[in-house]
């Protein structure tokens, strides 16, 4: 049998949170709870209300229906994850203008590389 439901709201937690580029600190000062009630939802050992992912999914900019959804954020681990983060870290205070330019870049880049390889 799957994951249950909590243990995939806590999976998903912790990859979205990763995912934006925040501490645990971050994210539960921008859903008013506790650093230490993240950290027990994150590791599946307490169970969250709908009130407290509601005010979690707002400050991830996600819907409450996406914490529940094990798809909607892949699983990257490892090496990948840590680039990822420090990328996010990167991007956090740029202009809305600049990450359009960053991303055109990323994109050109990205392309070249691939073409690269083939």
């Amino acid at each position: 049998m799957g994951m249950n439901i909590y243990a995939i709201t806590a999976r998903q937690l912790r990859l979205m949170r990763l995912q934006a580029g925040l501490t645990i600190e971050d994210l539960a000062d921008a859903a008013g709870i506790s650093v230490s009630f993240l950290a027990y939802l994150e590791t599946n050992k307490k169970k969250p209300s709908l009130a407290t992912l509601a005010k979690i999914a707002a400050a991830l900019n996600v819907s409450v229906a996406e914490l529940f959804d094990k798809k909607s954020v892949p699983n990257i681990t490892g090496e990948k994850q840590r680039t990822l983060n420090r990328i996010l870290k990167l991007l956090k205070n740029q202009s809305p203008g600049n990450m359009e330019t960053i991303l055109a870049t990323v994109t050109v880049l990205a392309k070249k590389l691939l073409d690269k390889q083939a």
